[in-house]
């Protein structure tokens, strides 16, 4: 994953954990003597190490392992006996871990659509069914592609701080329902240019709908942002909030 790889000593600065993240992490009302907690695309470990003091046990994941080794360096005696890391692809999760393991899955960061055919994506949604516990909660987060798409957008906002400039754009294909999401990464420090392109699925709402179908997963709410706005097609985000079998 070269793209991840190259922005991983910067992700933290382009997408640093939100207020409103934290709260909405907080709103899952995660037991501390009992949930356990799979974070899938964990990145830099920044939402398991947040989660570390409100779960029994908390494993975070990441295809990149650069990634993992920044989330490993911020382990701690004090949190380290409730997280963990470790080099995963989430394509395979079900033969790492057993069923039924986990009270709360998470795949948050638009991780789900670098899962490139509905076919991929229906297969980790069941994946994710067999490893939760009976009533346990899958929420995943997305950018809205039903938007998105249906209006063509081509470039993301700007994030642009005194650490970096992000630049972030689509390119549609004409043989391909696939997006190339094309950025362009500044570090201020030293001026240093980092371009990227990767192939994402642009997953919208009708579809994840279908698909939820033959996944064990149900639909418990459907956020537009971390806020809890209702989702709609002109929502920034999707936010799900799904429940394996009783």
């Amino acid at each position: 994953m070269e793209f991840y790889e190259s922005i991983a000593p910067h992700y933290d600065d382009i997408f640093p954990l939100s207020d409103t993240l934290k709260g909405f992490l907080v709103s899952l009302g995660l037991d501390r003597a009992s949930d356990s907690v799979l974070d899938v695309g964990s990145s830099t470990g920044t939402i398991p190490l947040y989660l570390a003091t409100r779960a029994r046990r908390i494993i975070g994941i990441d295809l990149d392992p650069t990634m993992i080794a920044i989330a490993e360096s911020r382990l701690t005696a004090e949190n380290s006996p409730t997280v963990a890391f470790a080099v995963g692809d989430m394509t395979t999760i079900d033969e790492v871990f057993r069923a039924e393991q986990f009270s709360l899955i998470l795949c948050l960061g638009n991780t789900l659509v670098h899962l490139r055919s509905p076919e991929m994506i229906s297969g980790f949604l069941a994946r994710v069914a067999r490893l939760l516990t009976p009533g346990g909660r899958f929420v995943f987060q997305i950018l809205n592609y039903e938007r998105i798409i249906g209006r063509h957008i081509e470039e993301l906002p700007l994030i642009d701080n005194g650490k970096v400039r992000f630049e972030r754009r689509y390119h549609y294909r004409s043989d391909s329902p696939l997006l190339d999401f094309e950025t362009r990464l500044i570090v201020k420090a030293t001026g240093a240019t980092i371009e990227n392109s990767v192939s994402l699925y642009p997953l919208d709402r009708p579809e994840l709908d279908r698909l939820l179908r033959s996944t064990g997963l149900t639909m418990i709410s459907c956020y537009g942002d971390y806020a809890g706005s209702p989702y709609s097609p002109e929502s920034d985000l999707l936010v799900a909030v799904l429940t394996g079998a009783e």
